[in-house]
């Protein structure tokens, strides 16, 4: 018959498992401070007793908490190895529970012969053969935990005997965490841990510190703190995120922990606001399902945002401080190049651009070996005597900014396109943006002093993008009418031999045209008429461009049935005439948004007259406003003395 026997726990497999914690007495030490503060306590105490001689063991070692005790009536948190009553209580992206996998309490197997656990009126008795031992005592505390470690190895012993650095070591692992809640404390032999002593600088913002639109969402308990660390935490840098009574909610890191600058810090957001968020594998905060909560995800996320900033801002000085220093130990390491062989003869220029580039990206001077480094200051040794240097300021602050995602989307477009057509394309869009303003100060700024000729048409003619990205400009005031129409047939409906009956001498100021892509012979045409922004449009002007439309499409050439022209009137305002003679008159084919006044062959010839702010604020004011919020270009400064000096400064 078979047998069954039962799977053996040895010391060899045990210290297998906690290969990690092998000569390391202070996370040996650590792992039984957080298991008190898993099992709730608020306080927990380190006590021991050094011998006066300064030689031999420690004794008296315990840490003693006021949480809910050890229940050693459960044996997964008794005999079985690898499992723990607080695996149901984990979840991630919180601080607490720490552990859950039960593996803690038997680090003792590297720092002494065995540990006594008192809770609850029993006795809990571990030793290095792997033996458990369960009996009632009169010595174990009604409330919380105490464990008495015996038998100190000589590692662990010697901890305790230099006062000062055990200190130093529980505040670095403890700091973060007694910051976040107040009411918790380590006490070290009767002496309780000055966190408050690792912090370097402190930012507090309260809810009045807030632009209104967030201030309505938030309450008068609201807090904001952001904790810069003098030496650096056992925690990554990262955000905390704890309701108004206190508890923790989740915690996210900030994003700022692979600079390699040694700027540690934590941020600490009170607020009810953050109760419901949840996260996701990427620890990332989830957008709400339900569309009513759209404004309270902005908000949240705009307070994340605004934390971050000031993290950059309180960054900066910090790094500022530190490049000096970091500058004086290259020199003192003699890794700096000769200057002289770079025809660089001001060292202080030099010196300025590495504490510059320090700043900028901390990681290249930091964490390399002595070979990388040379290099890494030899070359822009070599950018200063070319000049360089203030682009390599400035791209590199740029690509430091990025996030992670930021530059994975950076290198997918790189690697589609080239760096220089990206330039292009933002150098276009920042053009753009300067011509509508400009042309925004022409007529609205300036409006009695712009002339159209000299002035709007001078603005329009390398700029005629403005009324249609479909089109290509094919004439603009280049003489008469006649002679315009000829060009027309020749170039556009490719007609060498063309007769044009008219004799108007007659200039249009823009005519705009393109042929259709998908046959290749619908030709849509646009004639645009403009007048300076003081005319008020009226009959007359009306009549003008009405004009233009009859001579225009009584040309056989001009009037085939693929051949669509639409006519714009466009100045700053007009009159009831064009409002209900001719608007109002037009609304049944639609349009009237667009101010559609004249409607006829068949939808061939139409006749819009339109004011500049509709153009401008409306169509354009959107897409302008995406465009800034977005790519987030500081407008161009523009010279706006005079409507001259307004058009001198459009970049042909």
């Amino acid at each position: 018959m078979p047998t069954t026997e039962e799977l053996k726990l040895t010391l060899d497999s045990l210290r297998t498992e906690l290969a990690s914690y092998n000569n390391k007495p202070y996370e040996c030490l650590f792992e039984y401070i957080w298991n008190a503060f898993d099992a709730k306590a608020t306080e927990v105490r380190l006590s021991f007793k050094v011998p006066k001689s300064g030689i031999g063991d420690v004794k008296n070692i315990c840490i003693q908490d006021n949480g809910n005790g050890w229940d050693f009536k459960n044996q997964m948190n008794t005999n079985t190895f690898l499992s723990s009553s607080k695996q149901k209580e984990k979840t991630n992206n919180k601080t607490l529970p720490r552990g859950k996998y039960g593996r803690g309490r038997y680090v003792y197997i590297w720092i002494a012969d065995y540990i006594e656990v008192f809770s609850v009126g029993q006795k809990l008795l571990l030793e290095q053969d792997t033996k458990v031992q369960k009996m009632n005592s009169i010595d174990a505390p009604s409330k919380g935990t105490k464990v008495c470690i015996h038998g100190p190895k000589e590692a662990f012993n010697n901890i305790f005997f230099n006062n000062e650095l055990l200190v130093n070591m529980l505040i670095r692992e403890y700091c973060w965490f007694l910051k976040e809640n107040p009411s918790f404390s380590v006490i070290v032999n009767n002496v309780p841990l000055n966190y408050q002593a690792n912090i370097k600088n402190e930012l507090k913002m309260k809810k009045s510190d807030f632009e209104l639109n967030i201030q309505r969402h938030l309450n008068d308990n609201f807090r904001l703190n952001a904790v810069i660390w003098n030496d650096q935490p056992s925690e990554w840098s990262s955000f905390f995120f704890v309701d108004e009574k206190g508890e923790e909610i989740f915690k996210k890191t900030t994003g700022m922990n692979k600079k390699r600058d040694s700027f540690w810090h934590t941020v600490y957001i009170k607020s009810d606001l953050f109760a419901d968020a949840r996260l996701d594998d990427d620890n990332v905060l989830l957008e709400e399902l339900d569309f009513g909560e759209k404004e309270r995800q902005s908000v949240k996320h705009e307070i994340v945002v605004i934390a971050k900033q000031k993290l950059v801002e309180l960054r900066k000085p910090f790094l500022i401080n530190q490049s000096s220093n970091r500058i004086m130990e290259l020199k003192r390491e003699k890794l700096l190049p000769n200057l002289h062989e770079y025809g660089i003869y001001d060292e202080g220029s030099y010196d300025d651009l590495l504490k510059t580039i320090y700043t900028i990206q901390p990681s290249l001077f930091v964490g390399r070996d002595q070979k990388e480094i040379k290099f890494i200051c030899a070359t822009f040794a070599g950018l200063l005597s070319t000049q360089d240097n203030n682009l390599v300021k400035i791209v590199l602050e740029q690509l430091s900014d990025l996030t992670e995602s930021e530059k994975k989307d950076l290198l997918s477009i790189l690697q589609r396109t080239s760096l220089a057509n990206v330039v292009k394309t933002i150098k276009e869009i920042d053009n753009r943006l300067f011509v509508i303003e400009s042309l925004q100060e022409l007529l609205f700024t300036q409006e009695k002093k712009t002339l159209e000729v000299v002035h709007l048409q001078k603005a329009l003619n390398e700029n005629f993008w403005v009324f249609g990205e479909q089109f290509r400009l094919f004439s603009n005031t280049e003489g008469a009418l006649k002679t315009t129409l000829y060009k027309y047939a020749k170039e556009i409906l490719k007609h060498d031999d063309v007769e044009i009956i008219t004799q108007s001498k007659k200039e249009v100021d823009f005519l705009l045209t393109k042929t259709l892509p998908d046959d290749n012979s619908t030709v849509r045409n646009v004639i645009v008429e403009i007048k300076r922004p003081s005319i008020e449009l009226g009959k007359k002007q009306f009549d003008q461009i009405e004009e233009y439309a009859d001579i225009i499409t009584k040309e056989s050439i001009c009037n085939a049935d693929n051949i669509y022209w639409e006519f714009y009137l466009i100045g700053n305002k007009y009159d009831d005439y064009i409002k209900t003679n001719k608007i109002d008159n037009a609304k049944n084919h639609g349009e009237k948004h667009r101010g559609l006044a004249l409607n006829a062959l068949d939808g061939r010839k139409k006749i819009y007259v339109r004011k500049w702010s509709d153009i401008l604020q409306v169509e354009w004011g959107n897409k302008i406003k995406y465009l800034k919020n977005h790519l987030k270009i500081t407008a161009q400064n523009i010279d706006n003395s005079n409507p001259d000096t307004i058009v001198n400064g459009l970049k042909p």
